[in-house]
């Protein structure tokens, strides 16, 4: 703080205006985020010691089929929770968001059950065949209620603007734990691991970091919800889920498809190979995706007062900003990738250089493009977002049959990266058409 005449002047990242909120939010977040990448590499360097690139490869293929297995649980319901939970907030109506918190953990947990009820026939049938998945699927299934109900309890602090709170036990206490315990094997042990121990102590660092985020919204949660009835709006939020359900589905199979496509097409070597690589082409996307958690309530805000001029400036510096991490992340990859993968995960891995790149260069697209998806959401157009995603799913699983069986872990990269692309542009488009709002970084 500093004199100025008569009035004291706050120092501007510690006002109370969008930008200073923003700028506060968004250092914490990308804060988070990159603790969160610096503990989920250690995770995947410590996996991949520990199992090898055959048994990471397991680990990998039944954790891709465990968040995808937890889409139908969640139900698109933590996008509608932090939109209807900011709404809330805004006008005070705390009736509705008591309302929203319970329906969507009720939901959560009810359809919770009809998966875990499905996965345990599944498995009495003796699908699958082998003991090297089943021992992991065993584990892997409980992570779908945990899961499910995390993600409602950080969007539920997210939607009241307690970024961090929300964040952290996801972000930061799960893979801490899950590196921990992991360094502990290594350390103290000195012995490998099965998958499925592997799966085992990842639902243990879950399960606490659920318990963590329990209690902080307990904590954080305003004292009016207590004394509130909840008011239930059962139809127009499942109206308004649906959509959001189905664009949360077919972002996750854009997501996961070439590792469960590489699962199939291809050698499990490959795909803990092709896990590796993904893991470090996330790094780029870094800044957008830290940056699309704090602005999306604000994003509701400006929306609902038609503060079009500062929309438009909110997700422009978001793109622009995220630009900034992507470009040098990406270069870094591009001179050191292949030292960076021989030191950190043994020889082995040396052939995720070339899928490591290819991922960055559509992550720096993504980057480029900036959240148009996100504005979309939080501004009613959740539809059209569904839309895009589910043709965009199915040009990625196209292109990655016809790629995978010449190119291996290539071959899914490259059909990740234009499906990304192409997806990227279609929403900035839409973006453009239905909001005026030009969402890229120029």
């Amino acid at each position: 703080m500093k004199p100025s005449g008569d009035k004291i002047q706050t120092t501007w990242w510690l006002g109370k205006g969008l930008t200073s909120q923003l700028f506060r939010g968004g250092a914490g977040s990308l804060l988070t985020r990159a603790t969160e990448v610096v503990l989920t590499l250690a995770v995947a360097v410590l996996l991949a010691r520990l199992l090898g690139a055959s048994g990471y490869g397991v680990y990998a293929l039944v954790f891709a089929m465990a968040s995808i297995a937890v889409m139908p649980a969640q139900a698109g319901l933590p996008p509608l929770v932090v939109r209807e939970t900011a709404k809330g907030q805004r006008t005070g109506d705390w009736s509705a968001v008591r309302g929203i918190w319970r329906w969507s953990n009720t939901l959560a947990l009810s359809l919770s059950v009809l998966i875990l009820v499905g996965g345990t026939l599944g498995l009495w049938l003796d699908w699958p065949q082998g003991e090297a998945l089943r021992e992991p699927i065993v584990w892997a299934l409980g992570l779908i209620p945990l899961t499910a109900l995390l993600a409602i309890r950080s969007a539920s602090l997210r939607g009241l603007r307690h970024m961090m709170a929300g964040l952290i036990p996801e972000l930061v206490i799960r893979p801490a734990l899950l590196t921990g315990s992991l360094l502990a094997v290594w350390l103290l042990y000195k012995s490998t691991i099965t998958p499925g121990e592997a799966m085992a102590l990842t639902v243990a660092s879950t399960l606490v970091a659920f318990a963590v985020g329990a209690w902080l919204l307990r904590h954080y949660r305003p004292p009016e919800i207590t004394t509130v009835r909840p008011h239930y709006q059962h139809k127009a939020w499942l109206t308004a889920a649906w959509p959001m359900a189905l664009t949360q589905g077919f972002e996750k199979i854009n997501r996961y498809a070439d590792v469960l496509l590489l699962g199939l097409l291809a050698a499990t070597v490959d795909v803990g190979v092709y896990r590796v690589a993904a893991q470090g082409a996330m790094l780029v996307s870094l800044g957008l995706v830290a940056l699309n958690i704090v602005i999306a309530p604000y994003a509701v805000r400006l929306h609902t007062e038609q503060a079009q001029r500062q929309l438009q400036k909110l997700v422009q510096r978001t793109s622009l900003a995220a630009l900034i991490v992507a470009v040098p992340a990406t270069l870094f990859f591009f001179v050191l990738g292949e030292w960076l993968l021989i030191t950190l995960f043994g020889d082995e891995f040396r052939s995720a250089y070339w899928p490591m790149l290819i991922l960055s260069g559509g992550q720096l697209v993504n980057a480029w493009f900036g959240p148009p998806g996100l504005l979309l959401t939080m501004t009613g157009y959740e539809r059209e977002v569904a839309r895009t995603a589910a043709v965009t799913a199915g040009v990625n699983i196209v292109l990655n049959i016809l790629l995978i069986p010449p190119l291996d872990a290539t071959g899914a990269a490259i059909a990740t990266s234009i499906s990304l692309a192409f997806w990227k542009v279609w929403l900035w488009k839409i973006a453009k058409k239905r909001l005026g709002i030009r969402c890229s970084a120029i």
